[in-house]
């Protein structure tokens, strides 16, 4: 690519970014060159594409291993005014070492520095993300050199280069000093996920909304932004993290004891739900999880209804926008459909969610479950005239609650949800929606 060209396209898209108003950041693994391909990607959803992962060398150069250019991202990205930055990092048990190498020495950060600049400006990238899991307390002088000099040189590129990190949930190991980092960095990406995992013993929400210190004990999205506006970090530069992906616990109820056993794309989870996993809902941290007919699974997981709760979250608290990990996970090459990053894109980036006021409900409504009667599944549609905090619950004829499938903040507009009864015997059953001190009840038929 010529530089004349390149410069084109970079003021091109920063121009394009800077009147969006939120940030979507969604990172690209280069691994998923082959089953998330350039020609599938919406575009339109997103302001930034995070290319991953290098890393540095002890010495300050650039270790490629594992690495896959793709030029054609770039340009198709560009050609959407869509940005693309080269993330270093990720968790690498050898070489994630190497930053506080990087770091502890004048020459390797200074040659760092400038084989970033270097690397951008001659594959058409727009910045650099720096994902050092984690810089520790000790360094930290060394830390803040190593992200000041980075700053520098890519301010001084013939294009200026952003500069983002993604940082844990809170900073537990105290390696920033965010007296500085909040002014060099364009935004930061708080890894708002991975809450619970294989390293607790403890079943729960992957990325929760909301929580408290008794169920949600290892944090919540909430707590990790007042963690940040604490420090200083202006909302607008603050963005949080959405997941394309979920946990399976060996264990039979969420808040129960249990191990994570597997790490799983969304594209994993959904179909679950035709093979009698059943959905809950998690009132407090505002996210679903499923349940398996044998009780002895539980999957905890982010899915349409929650992301765009977590984006009218975004709103209400005037932050900078959310990054996601990772885009692809959500991608049905059968259909070409990614459900999450269209209701996410929709919800949130301006001109597209927004709807005319002639398009909007003009009332508040809830429709009639289709199929009905069913087996296993229906889907219950409802319109909402304004946005509201929304509860969809699910009752037999003795008023017994069964599920709660929505409890969060939702947009205008027309929205459904799946209703798996699998575990439920045949019979009627009520659904109410209430929203805004406002209630409508409709019944259903299982029918087995």
């Amino acid at each position: 690519m010529k530089i004349k060209t390149l410069i084109v396209l970079m003021l091109l898209s920063a121009a394009s970014l800077t009147g969006q108003g939120k940030l979507v950041v969604g990172y690209y693994p280069s691994w998923m060159k082959s089953t998330y391909p350039h020609t599938a990607i919406q575009y339109q959803y997103l302001t930034y594409i995070v290319h991953a992962f290098i890393f540095p060398n002890a010495d300050g150069s650039l270790d490629l291993t594992g690495f896959t250019y793709y030029p054609e991202l770039i340009q198709k990205a560009h050609t959407n005014s869509v940005g693309v930055i080269i993330s270093v990092g990720g968790y690498d048990v050898d070489r994630t070492p190497r930053f506080a190498q990087v770091a502890a020495d004048p020459a390797a950060r200074k040659r760092f520095a400038t084989a970033m600049r270097d690397f951008c400006t001659k594959n058409g990238y727009d910045g650099v993300d720096i994902d050092w899991e984690y810089p520790a307390a000790a360094g930290r002088s060394n830390t803040t050199a190593f992200f000041q000099e980075l700053h520098d040189s890519l301010a001084n590129a013939l294009v200026p280069l952003t500069l983002s990190i993604a940082a844990p949930a809170t900073d537990w190991n105290n390696g920033y000093d965010w007296t500085v980092m909040k002014n060099i960095l364009d935004w930061v990406g708080v890894m708002t996920y991975d809450f619970y995992g294989s390293w607790t013993t403890k079943i729960g929400p992957n990325s929760p909304l909301y929580g408290n210190f008794t169920q949600t004990d290892q944090g919540w999205i909430d707590n990790s932004v007042s963690f940040y506006l604490g420090k200083g970090v202006p909302r607008s530069k603050l963005l949080i993290g959405t997941a394309f992906y979920g946990w399976k616990f060996n264990g039979s109820s969420m808040y129960g004891s249990g191990v994570g056993t597997a790490q799983l794309t969304y594209t994993s989870i959904a179909p679950l739900m035709q093979q009698g996993w059943t959905r809950s809902w998690d009132a407090l941290a505002r996210v679903p999880y499923l349940v398996n007919a044998a009780q002895t699974n539980v999957i905890s997981y982010d899915d349409s209804m929650s992301i765009v709760g977590k984006m009218s979250y975004i709103k209400t608290q005037s932050l900078g926008g959310t990054i996601i990990w990772a885009l692809g996970e959500d991608y049905f090459a059968s259909t070409g459909q990614a459900p999450l990053l269209t209701a996410l894109g929709r919800s949130i980036v301006t001109g597209v969610q927004d709807q005319s006021a002639e398009n909007l409900p003009k009332s508040f409504e809830l429709l009639q479950n289709y199929p009905n009667p069913f087996n296993p599944a229906t889907t219950i549609s409802f319109r909402l005239p304004s946005a509201g905090f929304v509860t969809l619950k699910v009752y037999d004829v003795l008023g017994r609650d069964i599920a709660t499938l929505v409890d969060t903040r939702l947009d205008a507009g027309s929205h459904s949800v799946r209703f798996d009864a699998g575990s439920l015997a045949s019979g009627v059953y009520v659904y109410r929606l209430t929203s805004e001190g406002a209630s409508l009840i409709r019944t259903m038929i299982v029918l087995r």
